[in-house]
């Protein structure tokens, strides 16, 4: 036999019986399979959107004392970049660990939860203590560890009315600024509006 004889070669494509079924159905039933995952998009969404808007109208309203950082994006108007005194540990009398940020080195990423209490006036809240597990009972804030000396809760930026945003510098220059804040009772906030004082 010459070694240059031909061999034959079966170019039909390889058929998988239930790949072709399956993709016999899938083009039957196109419409109700893109219905299908249109709604799928609009649940995924309406769940996103519902756990912040269920904090805003049903949650603990609050005022926490802030500093901005950063008053303007150019690409998306004016907003405040807000810091507050819960970003960082600090030592308090019931929390005297927190002393030093070098209790959260090396927790980037972990929840953290500040208990609050209320200030001597009645109206703000501020920080008296750090911990990782929920608090059993009283107001808290849940966060993520960011670095071993700043945590971050969600509410570090607000869009305000452009033009508006050195109104609001000036307020914080005067220590007028105010943010109000809704909590739920997982500890997640949203922040409500700024008030100047």
């Amino acid at each position: 036999m010459s070694s240059n004889s031909a061999t034959a070669v079966d170019e039909r494509p390889l058929q998988i019986p239930w790949l072709s079924r399956g993709i016999d159905w899938l083009t039957e039933h196109q419409r109700e399979v893109l219905a299908a995952g249109v709604a799928f998009q609009l649940v995924v969404l309406s769940v996103m959107i519902a756990q912040p808007l269920t904090t805003l109208l049903t949650g603990d309203v609050i005022l926490l004392r802030v500093a901005p950082v950063d008053p303007r994006d150019l690409f998306r108007g004016d907003y405040v970049t807000l810091s507050y005194e819960i970003n960082r540990p600090a030592s308090t009398a019931s929390d005297p660990a927190a002393a030093s940020w070098r209790r959260f080195e090396g927790q980037q990423g972990r929840t953290v939860y500040v208990l609050l209490e209320p200030e001597a006036d009645g109206k703000h809240w501020r920080s008296h203590g750090y911990q990782f597990e929920p608090p059993a009972d009283g107001k808290f804030i849940r966060g993520t560890i960011v670095s071993g000396s700043t945590f971050q809760f969600g509410i570090e930026q607000y869009y305000v009315q452009e033009g508006t945003g050195a109104k609001y510098e000036q307020a914080v220059r005067d220590r007028k600024l105010s943010a109000e804040v809704a909590l739920d009772h997982n500890g997640s906030a949203q922040i409500r509006r700024l008030v100047i004082e």
